[in-house]
């Protein structure tokens, strides 16, 4: 992986967006002061590749910002990729994963996309791709600040999983994994084969059982056809039977119908006939009431004369009541006026009356309200007081939490001296440089141990002030806490008491507002309508036309009466009408009276003797019927036969077939068990596979001829940085602790010889154990730059040389200068001035106003 180049926003200490482009130098040196942020760099490119850094959290973003971002290109076997990862804050995180492609030569660069669904399966495509996970990338590749012993530092088993990875061994891992399950693929198909072979066996044995069972169906079988057939027979000497029974039930069923008809006819001539009898009963009575229907239309004929004087007499009448329309109008809308109007008010009052009766229960919420007011604000009194408990015991805690790291060490150191003067004899004075003598070291002992106790006793001292101070901060936090919910209760309960005031004073005005204005308004508008005072102008013109329409001399009564008479008496027309009809139809129907008289006495008779025919027939049927056999019980028989035929027949058909199957499945047996045999011989060799794949096979192989080449570069890189003091060698195998064991354990431990002999590499520390982690990784990173698909080109180191002195750092530029060929790209972090001389490229990072900067030198 060769960066091309890395821009940044929001991540860390940089604020703005800045860009980086690597591809202008090969080495380079990223300096800066402390903090400035050139570490954050490197953290940038993690987190952009595998979304993790120092934190991978939200508090990667920066403090001025919403959301970080980084886009990181860079160039990986002979391909562009441009990671794009975003973090807003308090949503959700999103990285954008693409390749750089051209469609021909000439033709623009464009990117495509291979972001997944999700970001989990982006990011796994990302670790896919490099073939690295983010703890295999920091041990080869980057030397992180406080990190360089990432790999040395990891258990046996650890450094030989990391190892296996760099190197590219996890390949073979899959391989086991198919293995394994193609094994046990192969192995659920034997078990499923056992399965069957039982099945087919229990098949077999019951080879003469079915033979048995079949030659007793062929023999049962015979009898039910036989059975079939004289039920057939049967059946049809009762079919002839129905036969002739079903022509004598017809003859009886035409005589049902035509009796039937004969009585509906029968019925409709009697109808018939009182019809018309009704018809000549209501012509006579009318004929009979001739001479008073002559009397009542002359009365009738009189009436009309005089409606018609009465008429001439309205006309003038209607005139006058014309004019009585404008004044009644205008007194009605007056009036409507009126009661809308007072209808309106009373409305008011009663809302009015409402309004005050909830005055007491007003009062009484804001009564309870100022109670709550004036307990929130004596509770909110007291929050100074503790806010000042808070910032005291925090001074409390600081001071002990910055107190105690430093006892601390120089306890430590006061141990170790006090540990130096018991082991050591003929020690030397600390401060002077002259010998001691067993008083004065025993004195000297004892006054450091006397001093070691009072440190101790503050160190405790602390840790209990810690305590409580942790204790009294988080009680003080909680009721502060507390507190903020009470003034937010406060600012509430004074709202509330506010809006409960407002509304009595609002009611109190409007009571005040109707007693002034509106309540005189309604009395007087009573007044007007009872006394009827309103409209005086429309009153007096209806008085004048009344007056004018009783000189006219109309009785409306009167004329009302005549109406109503002549209205009655139209009804005479219609007894004249029906009076000319009854005179005109009566001699026709005495005739038709007497001639359907006649008809229904010729019908009766022939309806008599009907009935008699169809009884004689209807005896006879039944007599036949009760002689005749069942043909239902005789057809359910016949089908009982023949179903139990079909299922003899199904039986002999399934018998059969299982005696046929038998011959197949000794066939299947066979070939069953000659697949069987060659799938036990697949396990058997998925097994070997098994081996050979898993860790101590072929990868354990692999390691065995990596680790020379590995060793023998950390030597060569060891020897220029100790200047031929150490070396290191890798051990893979090693005895249990059970000794009973002939085996050895897989391992991969670390010894460094020196010259003080032969040690494991956790015995080192300071200077010593990162020069060997340094000669260790440049190892791993130059062994891997060589191996043919080489993935990682780019070595890092954050921080490398403040534990070195003079020479030490010396050695170990050379050591990168040894190595600057097999790398495309190496990048430095020191904020050591003495060397940034020492690299002709700079990468300078400086902490500004707007986050941190980086200026390329």
């Amino acid at each position: 992986m060769i960066p091309l180049s890395i821009t940044i926003s929001g991540f860390l200490s940089y604020q703005e967006p800045v860009e980086i482009d690597f591809t202008t130098f090969d080495l380079a040196c990223i300096s800066g002061q402390n903090g400035a942020g050139k570490s954050s760099i490197l953290d940038a490119m993690t987190w952009a590749l595998f979304g993790r850094a120092r934190k991978h959290d939200e508090s990667i973003i920066n403090t001025q910002s919403d959301t970080a971002q980084v886009s990181f290109t860079f160039q990986y076997e002979g391909n562009i990729f441009r990671v794009l990862r975003t973090n807003p804050r308090g949503e959700t995180k999103n990285v954008e994963f693409h390749l750089q492609q051209r469609e021909s030569i000439g033709e623009p660069a464009v990117w495509k996309p291979l972001t997944e669904r999700t970001l989990r399966e982006t990011d796994q495509k990302i670790e896919e791709t490099l073939r690295l996970d983010y703890e295999t990338f920091i041990n080869a590749a980057f030397f992180l600040q406080g990190e360089a012993d990432q790999f040395t530092q990891q258990s046996p088993s650890a450094r030989k999983r990391i190892l296996s990875q760099i190197l590219g061994l996890s390949i073979w891992e899959t391989y086991r994994k198919r293995a394994f399950r193609k094994r046990k693929g192969v192995e659920a198909e034997i078990s499923r084969m056992e399965g069957r072979l039982t099945e087919i066996l229990s098949e077999l044995e019951q080879e003469n059982e079915r033979r048995r069972q079949l030659k007793e169906l062929k023999s049962e079988l015979e009898k039910a056809v036989t059975a079939r057939k004289a039920q057939e027979d049967h059946l049809a000497d009762i079919q002839s039977l129905e036969a002739s029974l079903q022509e004598q039930s017809k003859l009886v069923e035409n005589l049902s119908t035509q009796k039937d008809k004969l009585i509906q006819k029968t019925q409709k001539l009697n109808q018939r006939l009182e019809s018309r009898e009704t018809d000549q009963e209501n012509f006579s009575q009318v004929l009979s009431r001739a001479e008073q229907i002559k009397e009542q239309a002359e009365a009738w004929e009189q009436a009309q004369e005089e409606l018609t004087r009465w008429e001439q007499i309205a006309e003038k009448f209607r005139e006058s009541e014309k004019k009585r329309q404008g004044p009644l109008t205008e007194i009605a809308a007056e009036k409507a006026r009126l009661t809308q109007e007072l209808n309106n008010l009373q409305t008011r009052s009663r809302e009015i009356h409402k309004s005050l009766e909830e005055i007491p229960v007003l009062q009484k919420k804001l009564i309870e309200k100022e109670q709550r007011i004036a307990q929130a604000e004596e509770k909110l009194k007291s929050r100074e007081l503790k806010q000042e408990e808070l910032e005291k015991a925090r001074q409390n805690q600081a001071e002990a939490k910055a107190e105690n790291p430093r006892l601390y060490q120089e306890m430590k150191k006061l141990e170790k001296r006090i540990d130096n003067l018991q082991k050591t004899e003929g020690a030397e004075c600390p401060l002077c440089g002259q010998p001691l003598s067993s008083t004065e070291r025993e004195k000297l002992i004892n006054d450091l141990t006397k001093q070691g106790q009072e440190m101790g006793d503050r160190f405790r001292k602390n840790k209990e002030t810690l305590s409580r101070a942790d204790q009294v901060v988080k009680k003080l936090q909680l009721e502060i806490t507390e507190l903020s919910l009470v003034d937010d209760q406060l600012r509430e309960l004074n709202q509330e008491a506010d809006k409960l005031s407002l509304r009595i004073s609002q009611i109190n005005q409007q009571k005040e507002e109707w007693e002034k204005q509106d309540l005189k308004r309604m009395e007087e508008i009573n007044s007007q309508l009872q006394e009827e005072t309103y409209a005086l102008q429309a009153r007096k013109e209806l008085a004048e036309i009344d007056a004018q329409l009783k000189e006219i001399g109309y009785d409306a009564h009167q004329h009302d009466k005549i109406k109503e008479q002549v209205e009655q008496g139209k009804n005479i027309l219609q007894e004249l009408r029906e009076l000319e009809k009854a005179r005109a139809a009566l001699e026709p129907l005495e005739r038709e009276i007497n001639d359907l008289s006649a008809e229904i006495d010729a019908e009766s008779q022939e309806l008599e003797e009907t009935s008699e025919m169809l009884k004689l027939h209807s005896a006879s049927l039944e007599k036949a019927r009760g002689k005749a056999p069942d043909k239902k019980q005789a057809e359910q028989e016949l089908l009982n036969r023949k179903e139990e035929e079909n299922i003899l027949q199904r039986e002999l058909g399934a018998a059969q077939q299982k005696v046929n199957v038998l011959a197949a499945q000794k066939e299947r047996r066979t070939q069953l068990e000659e697949k069987q045999s060659t799938l036990r011989d697949q396990v058997s060799q998925l097994k070997q596979l098994e081996e050979a794949f898993g860790k101590n096979g072929v990868p354990a192989l692999l390691i065995e001829q990596a680790l020379p080449q590995i060793e023998a570069k950390a030597n060569e890189i060891l020897e220029r940085l100790s200047g031929g003091s150490m070396s290191v060698r890798f051990i893979t195998q090693r005895e249990y602790k059970d000794q009973t064991r002939d085996d050895l354990k897989e391992t991969l431990d670390i010894q460094i010889q020196d010259r003080a002999g032969v040690r494991d590499y956790e015995m080192f520390s300071g200077g010593e154990s990162f020069r060997i982690n340094f000669a260790i990784r440049l190892a791993l990173s130059h062994v891997l730059a060589q191996r043919a698909g080489a993935r990682l080109q780019t070595l890092v180191i954050d921080e490398g040389f403040g534990s070195q002195d003079e020479i030490g750092r010396q050695r170990l530029i050379e050591a990168i200068n040894l190595i600057q060929n097999d790398f495309k790209k190496i990048l430095v972090i020191t904020h050591i001035d003495q060397l940034k001389d020492v690299f002709t490229n700079q990468l300078v990072v400086e902490k500004t106003s707007r986050g941190s900067m980086v200026t390329v030198l």
